[in-house]
């Protein structure tokens, strides 16, 4: 794998040496600030593989202002992943309803929030970047018991929740058919220390509704894969 991410980043930078085609099709689109977002496919690496082993599926969005001078921009990168989870029918007391039972739904998921410091040396048809990355991550796990009939939760608890720094780097590339729209992909490597966290797939609700789960201790570094649609203004 770690061929693999070396081969894909000498590709991306090479790729300005290959757009410097002046033509009607790969004209320079000057430097605009970015707005994309799209799918993202987390997946785990090192102890986090040996301790989890499951891809992360979710979605994700950056935002990237160009600095004034220097072929650099700053901005912010915003993650979601679901982890896991479980549902079950539960009893159900609230003097103000009549209902006897509702849904108890238990969520694991996964947030990251990361400022970013963006290279970017061409804007044109087709963009490639490498960025540095440094942030936080945030493995939550929350539960609610909804009710038929009303629009809001009935009863909800935060289960388990923990903030981790983190550090990483990306590369992307940006392929825009227009001046304004483009579509992204970018790979990247993300490291974090330790943290413990709800095994999803240890969550289990006995039969008066109480939530009963395992936990799991263990860095968290993990390739995140995106794949999005963005805008230029």
């Amino acid at each position: 794998m770690r061929h693999l991410f070396t081969s894909l980043s000498c590709s991306l930078l090479m790729l300005p040496a290959l757009a410097q085609d002046d033509g009607p099709n790969n004209q320079n689109m000057g430097r605009r600030a970015t707005l994309s977002g799209g799918l993202e496919i987390g997946i785990p690496i090192g102890a986090f593989s040996d301790s989890w082993g499951r891809e992360i599926v979710g979605l994700s969005g950056n935002l990237a202002v160009p600095m004034r001078l220097l072929p650099l921009s700053w901005g912010f990168d915003f993650g979601w992943g679901h982890m896991g989870g479980e549902r079950d029918i539960v009893p159900v007391s609230n003097q103000y309803i009549n209902a006897t039972s509702g849904e108890l739904s238990v969520r694991s998921n996964l947030y990251s929030y990361h400022g970013l410091l963006r290279f970017q040396p061409y804007n044109g048809v087709v963009s490639p970047y490498v960025e540095g990355m440094l942030g936080l991550r945030h493995f939550t796990t929350r539960s609610e018991i909804t009710v038929e009939g009303l629009s809001e939760p009935v009863q909800e608890q935060r289960q388990r929740s923990e903030f981790v720094g983190s550090t990483g780097w990306a590369v992307g590339v940006m392929v825009a058919p227009t001046r304004v729209l483009f579509f992204e992909g970018r790979v990247e490597r993300l490291t974090t220390g330790n943290v413990t966290f709800v095994d999803p797939g240890s969550i289990s609700i006995s039969d008066q509704g109480t939530v009963n789960y395992n936990t799991i201790s263990s860095p968290t570094r993990m390739v995140n894969v995106h794949l999005g649609i963005g805008l230029r203004f």
